[in-house]
């Protein structure tokens, strides 16, 4: 029997379930009927990554301790 896998990529968008509509209308419609293939769908949920803030970012400098003495002096 052949195997057919089919990813279907989720996320928080109004676009995700065309997408699903569209695998579920197309691609698995028949599943049911005598075949020699099956069908595995798999749902992959596409998760936004986290903003990643540095302690360097905007504007102000860092320096030293040595570099602080020798600018008071």
């Amino acid at each position: 029997m052949e195997e057919r896998r089919i990813v279907v990529a989720v996320d928080e968008s109004e676009e995700r379930i065309y997408a699903l509509r569209w695998c579920l209308r197309n691609l698995l419609h028949h599943a049911g009927e005598e075949t020699t293939v099956q069908n595995t769908l798999i749902l992959l949920y596409a998760k936004p990554p986290l903003p990643v803030h540095s302690l360097l970012d905007g504007t102000g400098y860092l320096f030293a301790d040595e570099v602080i003495a020798s600018m008071d002096k």
